[in-house]
């Protein structure tokens, strides 16, 4: 709200728009806390909004205006306005019950004050100030029926087009291994699954520190994998109702991903599975794409001070996010929540680290996704978060990003296929409670962080009409109906990487990498190749010691999303020696000098033409050099990301680029072939 202003007769919409340069689709009012829909009473006299439903969190300036006082015709006066020019008006809020106002005193809404017994408790018993949209009030009805029937009633009243189910709405803000292991979401947990607690144990335990954590023990390390599954069933069971009565209401919705996590941690930290919601119609999915922000933020707001290579890796676990996250639901729009700045938590990527936005935009739209018949870009385009008090230069730098960053649809990405499995999925995540695998999401993310030519998914069942090499992970958990797709595929070389299981006695590989360790082992190999002699393998000793207990193990930071789990530590020289491998199969541009801090992805946007984008991890400038890759000669090197007045050398087949620090620069190569 604070991005508007109630003194115009427009309320400030038409500023807003020519600072935009452009009329979005649709914009998202952040009302701050869950306390807006659960007391709204009509619109049938004026009244006050509160003030963090004015801004963000109550926060009293924006660096273009101070919060005004904004009232509720008001607010249906903005959205009539917004209506004017197309743009559909979505409302947003999250699951918190308070704010603080201006004299460090909280606030805690009307609603919430009366019913403290639906916040979120934590193992050992502790409330906090967030509601569980999943908990039942004291008469025994579920919240989440009071609570969309209201939300429903407040977007129909105001004319809201949908709602973005955002933060602590979407799912929990608390991690399964912390909670909410309250009473209530307990029984409710042995009533789903016909558990029965032990003697010791108690059933009334939320206000005993003791009973408690001995309570949240038991589920978590006993009987993980059934809190886990209890808590997809319920997310499901909610989204199910939601979708219903938004569609009965004539309302879009689109929701957030949990808490920025890729399918496989959606379902072990939050117990959500994007796969059960993709066909319920909602309008979207909002992945909150935040990888340019968090690797800078501080201990303080991530709960614990990254490694320089922790921050480095964020980059790429935040694409292989998006790529499998498209996969998990390949017909759903994905439109990704991209961090601009925020003035009440007081970051800003555009400000601070612009190339490090830049670079996300262009790796958003040029990751690609087979859809069985063509490919596309894992993306549907963006929202922006948040986009008060953006200046016009701001958002032509934006714009700038995405316009020079949409190549269109290539002839081919360079390189390599990963294939998504649906039922990979469900097997890595019980392995991971037992034996503390390594599931997919990890594998991807560092072949990525290694350099590896992995720009496109896809999914199993689209196999049959896809050409080129892919590569397929953990396959001694794929399904029989799998292992038979890939033994009959024919156009282009299957790879493997991971724990082979059986793979090695059933069936033909060729071992060209293995790490051996203490902790299960891993390889690289190419099934159904010619001459499968194993003596040529490059092997590898990882001394690394690893000592977490899967059952007994809690994750750092409580499970917090911001830290990594605890994953088995692979070496890098493994990662690395596979990405090399990858490109020498592969023929395609390659990094060939500074390629320890730099990236690449590349299309082939027609037999001569490619678009090569150049990516730095360090926080300064780098000077790598390109081989095109195959013996192909460079006719010509245009920098599409700066100006004629710059030019490239060249010589041969490799071109040399200056690359900002965190940032990446698309390069359009012309060549002999």
């Amino acid at each position: 709200m604070i991005g508007f202003d109630h003194t115009q007769p427009d309320f400030g919409v038409k500023e807003y728009l020519e600072n935009c340069g452009f009329i979005p689709d649709g914009i998202s009012l952040l009302m701050t806390w869950i306390e807006f829909p659960l007391s709204h009473s009509g619109l049938t006299e004026e009244k006050k909004l509160a003030p963090c439903e004015c801004s963000y969190g109550a926060h009293p300036y924006s660096p273009q205006r101070p919060r005004q006082d904004w009232t509720n015709y008001q607010l249906a006066a903005l959205i009539r306005e917004l209506h004017k020019y197309g743009i559909k008006v979505y409302l947003c809020f999250f699951n918190i019950t308070s704010y603080e106002d201006e004299a460090g005193q909280k606030v805690i809404g009307n609603f919430c004050k009366d019913h403290l017994y639906l916040c979120e408790t934590t193992r050992s018993g502790k409330q906090l100030g967030t509601i569980n949209v999943l908990k039942r009030m004291s008469d025994g009805r579920f919240f989440e029926d009071i609570f969309q029937e209201r939300t429903v009633t407040t977007l129909t009243d105001y004319d809201f087009d949908g709602i973005q189910i955002a933060d602590g709405i979407s799912s929990g803000r608390l991690s399964l291994q912390e909670g909410d292991y309250s009473d209530d979401m307990v029984e409710q947990f042995l009533h789903e699954t016909g558990l029965t607690l032990p003697c010791e144990i108690a059933a009334v335990a939320e206000h005993d520190e003791e009973s408690s954590l001995r309570r949240a023990a038991w589920i978590w390390q006993e009987n993980r994998y059934a809190w886990i599954r209890f808590h997809c069933n319920r997310w499901e069971k909610f989204y199910c109702k939601f979708a219903a009565r938004l569609k009965k209401a004539g309302k879009e919705a689109v929701f957030n991903n949990a808490w920025t996590r890729d399918p496989f941690e959606a379902i072990y930290r939050y117990g959500v599975d994007y796969r059960k919601l993709k066909d319920l119609g909602f309008c979207g999915c909002m992945p909150e794409d935040v990888s340019a922000g968090l690797a800078i933020l501080s201990q303080e707001d991530n709960g614990y001070l990254m490694t320089d290579h922790q921050r480095r890796q964020i980059h790429y676990d935040f694409l292989a996010a998006l790529m499998q996250i498209r996969a998990a639901m390949p017909k759903l729009k994905i439109t990704p929540l991209a961090g601009v700045h925020d003035t009440m938590e007081q970051w800003g990527v555009l400000e601070h680290m612009p190339t490090s936005m830049s670079r996300n935009v262009f790796c958003n739209l040029n990751t690609m996704f087979w859809n069985g018949q063509k490919t596309v870009p894992i993306t549907d385009g963006p929202w922006f978060c948040l986009s008060d008090s953006l200046s016009r230069e701001q958002w032509s730098f934006i714009q700038k990003n995405w316009d020079i960053g949409n190549a269109g649809i290539p002839h081919s990405a360079a390189g390599f296929a990963w294939l998504w499995s649906d039922t990979l999925l469900d097997r890595e995540v019980k392995q991971f409670i037992e034996r503390r695998n390594t599931p997919g999401h990890f594998l991807l993310s560092s072949l990525l962080a290694a350099g590896a030519p992995l720009h496109t998914i896809l999914r199993t069942e689209d196999l049959s009409g896809f050409t080129g090499d892919i590569l397929a992970p953990n396959p001694g958990l794929l399904t029989q109906d799998t292992i038979n797709q890939l033994m009959q595929y024919n156009r282009g070389i299957v790879w493997l990487i991971g724990e082979p299981g059986e793979w090695l006695k059933l069936y033909p590989i060729k071992q060209l990498l293995e790490e051996k360790n203490d902790f299960g082992g891993i390889i690289l190999g190419q099934l159904n190749a010619k001459g499968c002699d194993t003596s040529q393998k490059e092997i590898f000793v990882n001394t690394a010691e690893y000592h977490f207990n899967p059952r007994t193990s809690p994750e750092a930071v409580g499970g917090l999303w911001t830290h990594p789990l605890a994953y088995p530590p692979i070496s890098s020289a493994f990662f690395r020696a596979a990405s090399q491998l990858m490109y020498k199969a592969a023929g395609c541009p390659k990094i060939v000098l500074r390629e320890e801090s730099c990236e690449i992805l590349s299309l082939q946007m027609d037999a001569s033409r490619w678009r090569v984008y150049v990516a730095n991890d360090d926080y300064y400038y780098n000077i790598p050099s390109i081989n095109m890759g195959s013996g192909r000669k460079i006719i010509s090197v245009e920098r599409l990301t700066g100006y004629k007045g710059y030019p490239v050398p060249f010589d041969g087949e490799v071109f040399r680029c200056r690359i900002p620090g965190r940032g990446m620069e698309i390069f359009e190569v012309i060549t002999d072939r």
